[in-house]
């Protein structure tokens, strides 16, 4: 009986360190993606400095592209302007804290997905 408990702790914590070994990336490699993010033909910006106006009602998502981090959303009617800057070494590095990557090495996605296709 008590080898039978110790199989199924050491099944469990196995899974348990591949599901840790696959979030940190020891994975295989392919593009990562968020839960519910809008797929690349949604994708409408990126970069360090970001001005984007939504043609209609809907969602903006900024993305960290190598973490796959989601770093804010954004709910914006027709003709409302998004801006992202990182205008400041210590946004610099509180993003870099927040990502947990070199700063020089992040990529900033802008995605937008109208109101009304999410549901499709």
């Amino acid at each position: 009986m008590c080898f039978q408990n110790w199989t199924s702790a050491s099944v469990g914590m196995t899974a348990i360190f591949a599901a840790v070994l696959l979030l940190a990336g020891c994975g295989p490699k392919k593009e990562l993606r968020v839960a519910d993010l809008p797929g690349e033909q949604h994708l409408v910006g990126g970069g360090l400095n970001i001005t984007w106006e939504a043609p209609v009602a809907g969602t903006v998502y900024l993305v960290e592209k190598k973490t796959g981090k989601l770093i804010e959303t954004h709910s914006l009617g027709e003709g409302e302007v998004y801006s992202f800057q990182v205008e400041s070494i210590v946004r610099a590095q509180e993003l870099q804290d927040m990502l947990g990557v070199n700063f020089s090495k992040t990529k900033f996605l802008l995605y937008f997905e109208p109101v009304g296709e999410a549901e499709e």
